[in-house]
């Protein structure tokens, strides 16, 4: 089945909010073109959007390097909101969900996937053809009960998208409405990674999956690689039943998320957590820096809205920021003991 596109033109249809329906296909170039078709229409027909992405083009960039491995440190004030933003329990209670549908602006359209998400624009892009995919009910982020999804989104998107999760206590800033992100790839720091085979450490195969640890690139990562999607769900299960383990907490462990699919393969990235924000985020004055990681930053792309942060932060300052939002070694080195 191919995705379906809405005719604009045909009176019918022309206030329907949904731009195009996608149930499935068996090619991957499908919803990708649709993508990128819901993007040039919205940001014709959707001011906001449009001003969003003119600012991108006014973004400062500059890279970092870094003991072994660099970032990429972007000066980016649409994104302050996003970075600031409250993600305590009240404040979620008293501010309207803003993916819910009925709070969403009235000039956004959606793509319909697979009949449980919407796949939105997302108005405060960090890079472009930025977008969120949104599940059409209210309902927490939470991954073990959608991972299957997830592996769904990165093989529909098909090569060439990288699939992105926050959980809710580490990057999310709407942890009361399960959603996801996608981006092109070509971007992320990570990718260029993930190519070092010296860097990752084959530490268990379960299930037919292959399962690494990433050594000395400033944070820690645990990586899953396999073709085949149920073992993978079996895989992401154990890793993350480990890392329950290892913390000692039955919730979700703080866990930021990448995927990439390519050749009938998935490859999958958790970077498991110990803090939402570093410690100088909460500072007065001129010790504050407003870097909230979130799964971009963990991939590598460091976003900053304000241009004195920027101008000031160092490669020492960058470690130390991943050291201290990053699980302790030593807490993955017993998570790794108990996969096995």
């Amino acid at each position: 089945m191919t995705p379906r596109i809405l005719d604009p033109s045909n009176p019918s249809s022309k206030e329907q909010k949904t731009f195009a329906i996608f149930d499935g296909c068996e090619s991957f170039s499908g919803l990708s073109k649709h993508c990128f078709m819901l993007l040039s229409e919205q940001r014709e027909s959707w001011q906001e959007l449009k001003d969003a992405y003119e600012a991108l083009k006014t973004v400062k960039t500059r890279k970092i390097p870094l003991k072994d491995f660099s970032i990429l440190l972007y000066f980016n004030p649409g994104r302050l909101i996003s970075a600031t933003a409250a993600v305590g329990k009240k404040d979620i209670q008293e501010r309207p969900c803003f993916l819910c549908q009925h709070n969403l602006p009235p000039e956004q359209k959606w793509i319909l996937y697979r009949k449980e998400y919407r796949i939105l624009c997302n108005p405060r892009p960090v890079l472009q053809s930025h977008f969120t995919i949104s599940h059409v009910e209210h309902r927490p982020q939470a991954i073990p009960d959608c991972f299957d999804t997830f592996l769904n989104l990165m093989s529909d998107l098909g090569p060439g998208w990288i699939t992105l999760y926050n959980g809710p206590r580490c990057g999310a800033s709407a942890p009361d409405h399960l959603h996801f992100q996608a981006l092109p790839t070509g971007h992320m720091p990570v990718e260029q990674e993930l190519n070092k085979d010296k860097k990752f450490l084959l530490v268990a195969r379960i299930a037919g999956i292959s399962v690494y640890i990433a050594n000395d690139l400033g944070r820690e990562m645990v990586v899953l690689k396999g073709d085949d999607p149920t073992s993978l769900i079996e895989a992401f299960s154990r890793v993350f039943d480990a890392l329950k383990g290892a913390i000692q907490t039955d919730d979700e462990p703080m866990v930021n998320i990448a995927g990439f699919y390519d050749k009938r393969s998935w490859l999958v990235v958790l970077f498991p957590r110990q803090k939402h924000r570093p410690d100088v985020f909460y500072k007065e004055g001129d010790g504050r820096i407003i870097v909230s990681p979130g799964v971009v930053e963990m991939a590598g792309v460091l976003v900053t809205p304000m241009e004195t942060d920027f101008e000031r932060l160092d490669a020492a300052t960058v470690e130390s920021i991943y050291r201290e939002v990053s699980l302790d070694n030593s807490i993955l080195v017993n998570a790794v003991e108990n996969m096995r």
